[in-house]
């Protein structure tokens, strides 16, 4: 709303206040009369009627003003107008009670002030112009008879001198310019200070609104709480965060959602509230997340605690990264040291193995004897195999990149284990989309596919399903793709959540006789290719795992 309208709404405001009050003046004079009248109090017999007149045109410019006023354009005009009219109103009352001796002169100092509350000092300087000059000539007249007697409800029949009537003169002139110029005063102060409220109060709900859009668009969440642990706010960050919207949370207990905060005794005088405590999370939709959460007290303007506000951020990512950096660190310092050791394995195992097979067709063992050669031979044949794939892991070959299309590389690995006697009856479906290309070693990436599809099989030895999905997918929806998801899907027994955090770890493995290599090598292939491979399991309800590579274009 621009200053001009401002104005005219304050003006229009004020002009119907006064319209009111008006009527209400005119229906307290009306009510005394009548009541004089009826009770004949009065010391002489007089015609009231002049004065009903007077109150019938106060009440009947009142409503004539309150009708016309909304197609009035220039309402600083009517105003103007609306003050003459009260002043001759009041000069006409002044002079049906007496006159120069009438006690309603007191009248004019309303109007004078009503003309200053409604236009300023201006207005109230126009008003006493206007009281003064009308009733310097009412006077003036009744002093020299010139007006009639008939319309008078009082008579004063005191001879008055020259001296008497310029003091009343000039003593109600003085008066009614002193009003003027104290009310116009005040009136501008009081608008000057209106105008100030005002422009604090839009800096007030500019400041509010501004503070309501950060914190509804800020990345973190925001909840508050009152001093019972109720929630009393919710930004539209922690709806996102959670799944759960602020109908939903609104006044309900925080442990019903974040129980870990509770349980920890976060909220306890003693705990430095400075520190971020982080801790799993389960998302509306199931999802597991991990999230940090910085608490602080909650005070109001008088220094009382009436809360506490938590600030919430996902950091599951980062938790993820943190994961693979220390993971890799590990096998980054895991492998300098056993690379050289396997190798320093391998030779003397390869002439052991040599020399016990020289044997072995030399003495001719029979019986038990032949059974226990055997048995050193497969041990040893298994202990070069280990040492094979130790040294995959820790030094991998070189790689050999070139644009391989996902779809063929996954589909021909499919059909090797679809031929071995691994796959069993487990039901395989697919869901590849074709011409998506990734610069990878493609002899290292089926490892990667076998690897993974050995280990389905391993979770699912009495069958089950097996699904394999490969997707293209963008950073941001207007974006063109970016990377590839290929999903590698189970119904197996599935991995405990104490172990899910240890299955890239060389040597770790589930498996009764398993080296814990597999897993660990298709990481380390995965992290060579710059992408990342990361798990979702719950034991009894099989494994998920989920490899993102960056694309590239057909070669």
């Amino acid at each position: 709303m621009s200053n001009t309208q401002d104005t005219r709404f304050l003006l229009k405001t004020r002009l119907q206040w006064l319209m009111i009050i008006r009527v209400v003046v005119a229906i307290i004079f009306l009510s005394t009369t009548t009541w004089f009248q009826i009770k004949k109090v009065l010391f002489f017999d007089v015609n009231l009627y002049p004065l009903y007149s007077i109150v019938i045109i106060i009440c009947a410019a009142s409503i004539f003003y309150a009708i016309v006023m909304r197609w009035i354009n220039n309402l600083t005009l009517f105003t103007y107008f609306q003050i003459l009219a009260d002043v001759i109103i009041i000069t006409a009352a002044v002079y049906i009670t007496g006159g120069m001796g009438s006690v309603l002169s007191f009248l004019y100092f309303f109007t004078i002030i009503s003309g200053s509350i409604l236009l300023n000092r201006r207005g109230g300087f126009y008003a006493a112009s206007a009281s003064a000059l009308s009733y310097g000539i009412l006077i003036d007249a009744d002093f020299y008879n010139l007006l009639p007697d008939k319309y008078q409800i009082i008579i004063w029949n005191i001879a008055r001198t020259r001296e008497e009537f310029l003091t009343t003169l000039f003593t109600n002139i003085a008066a009614f310019f002193t009003i003027a110029f104290l009310s116009g005063y005040l009136a501008e102060r009081l608008s000057k200070v209106e105008k100030e409220l005002k422009d604090k109060s839009v800096d007030f709900k500019r400041l509010e609104s501004l503070n309501k859009y950060i914190v509804e668009n800020i990345a973190s969440g925001i909840i508050t709480v009152d001093s019972e642990l109720k929630i009393t706010s919710f930004n539209r960050a922690a709806e996102s965060i959670t799944g759960y919207s602020l109908r939903e949370v609104y006044n309900q207990g925080l442990d019903r959602f974040f129980s870990g905060l509770s349980e920890n005794n976060v909220f306890k005088e003693d705990v430095l509230f400075s520190s971020r405590i982080a801790m799993p999370f389960e998302h509306r939709d199931g999802n597991k997340l991990y999230l940090g959460f910085t608490i602080s007290k909650m005070k109001d303007e008088s220094g009382k605690e009436t809360g506490h506000i938590i600030i919430v951020q996902d950091l599951t990512k980062l938790k993820e990264m943190e994961d693979r950096m220390r993971r890799a660190e590990k096998l980054k310092s895991l492998g300098e040291l056993s690379a050289g050791i396997a190798h320093e394995i391998r030779n003397p195992l390869a002439s052991i193995s040599g020399s016990i097979q020289v044997l072995k067709d030399d003495l001719k063992l029979e019986g038990d004897d032949s059974h226990l050669m055997d048995i050193v031979l497969r041990e040893t044949n298994r202990l070069n195999a280990l040492v094979t794939d130790f040294l995959l892991f820790a030094k991998p070959a070189p790689l050999k990149k070139a644009a391989v299309n996902v779809k063929d590389l996954i589909e021909n690995t499919l059909e090797m284990f679809k031929n071995s006697p691994d796959v069993g009856n487990i039901d395989i479906s697919t869901e590849l989309e074709d011409g998506l290309f990734v610069s990878a070693d493609q002899r290292q990436m089926q490892q990667v596919f076998w690897n993974l599809f050995l280990n389905a099989h391993h979770a699912m030895i009495e069958g089950g399903r097996l699904k394999i999905s490969a997707k293209g997918k963008s950073q941001k929806a207007e974006r063109d793709k970016d990377f590839i998801e290929i999903t590698i899907s189970d119904t197996g027994h599935g991995i405990d959540a104490e172990d899910i955090n240890n299955i890239f770890d060389p040597f770790f493995s589930t498996k009764d006789g398993g080296t814990g290599l597999g897993l660990a090598i298709v990481h380390r292939i995965i992290e060579t290719h710059n992408g990342t491979i990361s798990v979702k399991s719950e034991k009894g309800s099989g494994t998920t795992f989920i490899i993102n590579l960056p694309l590239t274009k057909e070669g």
